[in-house]
């Protein structure tokens, strides 16, 4: 049922943030099922965006089915589509599509529970969801959130967020480092440093404070024992705290939303009040005074949770998507009949 065409994919920037990733990620997906992709942003890349050094992206600018645009309008094709993330994103296509045209050829991932948060971008968000077009929930957290704001009559599915966790991943085994090595980002709060200055003797911290490559990232999880997750307060699901698990830290972490469709509070983390300084401190003081085989338990956990976030699930999903999104279009627009 898939008819590759193009896919325009829109992204406000070329930064290796999460969410940014994510729609690169969708881009190769598209790529898998024969459709062209026509990536739109603010400007183009750069020479030596970090972007396109993350190994399963390098290929992207010199693939001859990737293009990329900066145009404020897009030209639909009979089998094109457009692919959203960021909420002012969406008016582009929006306003390009052609009397006629299903809506439902707008592909909008929700990829946060921000969506629903009536003071973030003066709760253009918020209405945004109310308008038609396809979507697609990151985990089961985020749809549950978003689907009293929707048409029930519109497309709307989960597509379990996917990532390659593979490259961070380290075997280890045994207790904890003395000094107990704790590692953190400073990019959403100073958490960390704040915990870090209530714990003088018997830890050692290291922080990442700037964007850094994977190769960074993957080097402080891989020095630590425990990572403090510092996820700002509506995350969709909040990556670090996944790609520490995958390189054998143990993980302390507030619930933000999205994050619990991973973190499972004494099993595979510790769970600590949002900004909670006592809380971190006292969970990190817990964790030093663990036994070989509580942190095992804990480890062994998190190994076991990094194998439910899979790439490859993430692209089948998507093809099955783009064919259910083909078989409404086709409907919309007069091209099949209506089925009970």
């Amino acid at each position: 049922m898939s008819r590759p065409g193009t896919l325009h994919v829109l992204t406000p920037t070329f930064r290796p943030a999460g969410g940014v990733v994510k729609i690169m990620d969708y881009v190769t997906h598209a790529r898998s099922a024969g459709y062209e992709v026509a990536i739109r942003a603010p400007q183009r890349p750069g020479a030596d965006e970090a972007l396109f050094a993350i190994e399963r992206f390098r290929g992207l600018r010199e693939d001859p089915g990737v293009s990329f645009h900066t145009r404020k309008h897009i030209d639909f094709g009979d089998d094109d589509l457009a692919f959203v993330s960021l909420p002012g994103n969406f008016e582009l296509p929006y306003g390009s599509l052609p009397s006629g045209m299903s809506p439902e050829r707008i592909i909008h991932i929700i990829q946060g529970v921000r969506h629903v948060n009536p003071r973030w971008l003066g709760g253009y968000p918020v209405r945004l969801l109310t308008r038609p077009a396809a979507r697609i929930s990151i985990n089961d957290i985020v749809a549950d959130l978003i689907r009293p704001y929707l048409d029930p009559r519109g497309l709307h599915r989960v597509i379990n967020l996917g990532h390659a966790l593979d490259y961070f991943a380290h075997e280890r085994s045994g207790g904890l480092s003395s000094p107990v090595r704790v590692a953190y980002t400073t990019w959403k709060s100073d958490i960390g440093d704040r915990v870090a200055a209530t714990l003088p003797e018997g830890f050692e911290f290291r922080a990442i404070r700037e964007t850094v490559d994977w190769a960074a990232l993957r080097e402080l999880y891989q020095w630590a024992d425990v990572f403090v997750s510092s996820p700002g307060p509506e995350e969709g699901l909040y990556l670090p705290g996944l790609e520490a698990m995958a390189a054998g830290a143990l993980v302390v972490t507030p619930d933000v939303g999205g994050n619990m469709a991973y973190c499972r509070p004494e099993d595979n983390c510790l769970l600590v009040g949002f900004e909670d300084v006592d809380g971190y401190r006292d969970a990190l003081l817990r964790l030093a005074g663990a036994d070989v085989a509580e942190v095992e338990r804990f480890r062994t956990a998190g190994y076991a949770t990094t194998a439910d976030f899979d790439l490859d699930a993430e692209r089948r999903g998507f093809h099955d998507f783009l064919d259910e999104v083909w078989r409404r279009v086709d409907v919309f627009e007069g091209r099949a009949p209506a089925t009970a």
